[in-house]
């Protein structure tokens, strides 16, 4: 070891100044030696947050099992900030650190074994997967779930049938159990995960969290025998239970390469999931819907968008191809909430301009003219409560309708006290392929704020438009 290391070794054990501390942790980064290392572990202690982190910041730098062997007593440190602490610099080190964990797999503390088993399940590596399996009959509940979970984490299909045994063993882990195998994902649990999903459907009174566990294992890991289950019994369960299922049952059609289940007998089943809480619950409501007509089943695609973008990518593409679309949702507009009209708008704005497409080798019939203008209506009112970003959509969607009419509808914007709403909507408008666009823009070289009309001439520059600044 140099003088100038066993400086820095002092002074951060006993520096009165945090700062200095922290400096010491900093220098003491991929030290060789043991007594470095001893050093910065000793110093995940220290009162200061920053020489904390500049200790852990180290101990990673220099890294090895020296390191994790160092730091891995203080799993079962009574400041929790400093567990913690060290739980994160074991997980940073990865597979290294699983040899000093293991020994702690044993300790008589309970909470000692949780913890060890929990970040042992965030590393990941299923080489532990022999230590942990006795776990599974620890006398203490939360070390069970903890390693059922870690397990599950860890992918580890070598767990596969003390999991089984589990399940049957304990009730209160079943849950656990049935969402570690989803995790595992194998192909071999679809057997063990039909037969208890019937069982748990006679206990759905006393339990009803196992049988969504088992229907999100079989949604990741089901095969043909777990769709023709879930189809056959699905009027046996009801509410989310039942959305459960039908997303189970699209995940596993799509995974087989199937059409998706499209009877009519479930097509309330789709509408339903829509409202559910989990946006992939609703993708498979969206998926399943498209397969119906009517206008109904395009208005609740059409009240599903803005929910989550994962709805949007399904659901605008669908509605896309839906020959009612732009009639129903310029009817639905004033009926979705605020928060969800910059999604319709938008789609109306796509929906316009496929059928100016559809319609460019024929002249527009006057039912195409009538829904345009009463689309143009519709989003036109939506402006006086719509925050900026919806507004920039309302603009581009008004020129496309209607251009002639958006000019005149945005010379109220001139008025508007907001300088910085009037350049972005010059942004807009000048990203608009539109032959009245500029004209537009050149009003604005007369407004009040040097701002904007700074913003207007050089919009028009860059769009080779040389015109004077208007006095």
């Amino acid at each position: 070891m140099t003088p100038q290391t066993r400086n820095y070794i002092a002074i951060l054990l006993s520096g009165n100044e945090p700062d200095v501390r922290r400096r010491a942790a900093e220098e003491l980064a991929a030290a060789p030696g043991l007594a470095p290392i001893t050093a910065l572990a000793a110093a995940l202690e220290d009162e200061s947050k920053g020489v904390r982190d500049a200790a852990g910041r180290s101990l990673l730098a220099t890294g090895g099992i020296a390191v994790a062997r160092a730091i891995v007593e203080y799993i079962g440190h009574t400041n929790i900030v400093t567990r913690n602490l060290v739980a994160e610099l074991l997980v940073k080190l990865g597979g290294t650190s699983i040899p000093a964990i293991l020994p702690y797999l044993e300790h008589e503390d309970r909470d000692v074994r949780k913890f060890a088993v929990d970040i042992l399940g965030l590393i990941g590596s299923d080489e532990p997967t022999p230590r942990m399996l006795p776990l599974l009959h620890d006398p203490d509940d939360n070390v069970v779930v903890s390693t059922v979970e870690a397990l599950g984490n860890m992918k580890s299909s070598a767990s596969m049938q003390g999991l089984y045994e589990t399940y049957d063993r304990y009730g209160y882990a079943r849950p656990a159990v049935a969402e570690a195998l989803g995790k595992i994902g194998s192909a071999d649990a679809e057997p063990f995960l039909i037969d208890r999903f019937r069982k748990s459907l006679d206990t759905l009174a006393t339990d009803p969290v196992t049988p969504f566990a088992i229907i999100e294992a079989l949604g990741v890991l089901g095969g043909g025998d777990a769709l023709t289950e879930l189809r056959q019994t699905l009027e046996a369960v009801k509410g989310t239970l039942r959305s459960a299922r039908l997303h189970a049952m699209v995940r596993i059609s799509e995974r087989l390469g199937r059409a998706l289940p499209a009877q009519e007998s479930l097509k309330n089943d789709y509408l339903r999931a829509l409202k559910e809480s989990d946006p992939a619950v609703r993708v498979s409501g969206v998926k399943g819907l498209s397969a119906y007509s009517g206008s109904d089943v395009t208005a609740a695609l059409i009240h599903s968008l803005g929910s989550s973008p994962e709805v949007d990518a399904i659901a605008v593409p669908a509605l896309l191809q839906r020959d009612d679309a732009l009639h129903v949702s310029t009817a639905a507009l004033e009926q979705v909430p605020q928060g969800q009209q910059k999604a319709v708008i938008g789609l109306l704005g796509r929906l316009t301009m496929e059928t100016i497409q559809n319609v460019m080798r024929k002249a527009i019939n006057s039912g195409d003219e009538e829904v345009f203008g009463r689309s143009f209506a519709a989003i036109a009112a939506q402006w006086s409560e719509a925050d900026e970003e919806t507004r920039a959509v309302i603009v581009d969607v008004l020129f496309r309708l209607d251009g002639d009419r958006a000019v005149e509808f945005l010379d109220a914007i001139m008025n508007d006290p907001d300088p910085w709403l009037r350049i972005h909507v010059i942004e807009v408008i000048a990203a608009i392929a539109d032959a009245r666009a500029p004209e537009f823009i050149t009003r604005f070289l007369q407004d009040d704020d040097e701002m904007v009309r700074e913003v207007a001439m050089g919009t028009l520059h860059s769009k080779g438009y040389d015109i004077a600044p208007q006095m």
